[in-house]
């Protein structure tokens, strides 16, 4: 089967090109308005760029009806901070619901009683239960789409906050982590059957 892009719909491209990319890793983003309102939403457009410097790359959709700034990009932009968290299968429900439209001046940390906790370098708080915290300042935004879709964000990764069970020889492992990822529609998943490949010399 051949599809030529140009005549499918947004939906259609959204459900095609999300069941394509899979599985994604999960961002789990902290921001705090410059009213102090600390703002959690999930984003699985989300991975690395480069590791010196260490950035890693997160798209956010705009509002479909009136292509807004989300909460979370318009946290970033104002303030250029966010901490980026990589949830664990146990993240599941709470992950979920912290993707539904709550109000500007609502925080979904209180809403679904997030434990927080202060970062060491950026003044978004961390999830206190989430055993990797990416603190970040933004590096590059990138507008996309003429009107404007998507805000793509580059986050430089300025402190790391690992938990101590999941650092291992200098190594996180997967299985102590088991990171959540995004399939298409309402799919997640975990990581399954691990095996290695050494890289060709």
């Amino acid at each position: 089967m051949e599809l030529t892009i140009s005549a499918l719909s947004p939906d259609e491209k959204y459900a095609l090109i999300s069941d394509c990319v899979v599985p994604r890793p999960i961002a789990w983003i902290n921001t705090q308005s410059t009213s102090g309102i600390v703002n959690v939403a999930p984003f699985s457009y989300f991975n690395i760029v480069s590791n010196e410097p260490m950035i890693v790359s997160v798209s956010i959709n705009r509002r479909h009806d009136n292509a807004l700034l989300k909460d979370t990009a318009r946290n970033i932009l104002q303030t250029g901070e966010c901490v980026v968290h990589l949830p664990s299968r146990g993240h599941a429900p709470q992950v979920n619901a912290s993707a539904a439209s709550f109000a500007p001046n609502e925080s979904e940390a209180t809403a679904l009683g997030l434990a927080l906790s202060p970062s060491a370098a950026v003044k978004p708080p961390r999830l206190a239960d989430c055993g990797i915290a990416l603190e970040c300042r933004l590096h590059m935004h990138v507008e996309v789409g003429d009107p404007v879709v998507a805000d793509l964000m580059l986050l430089e990764v300025i402190h790391l906050g690992v938990a101590d069970d999941l650092l291992r020889d200098g190594r996180i492992h997967p299985e102590p982590l088991d990171p959540l990822s995004r399939l298409g529609g309402p799919d997640y998943a975990v990581v399954g059957e691990r095996f290695i490949i050494q890289r060709p010399k």
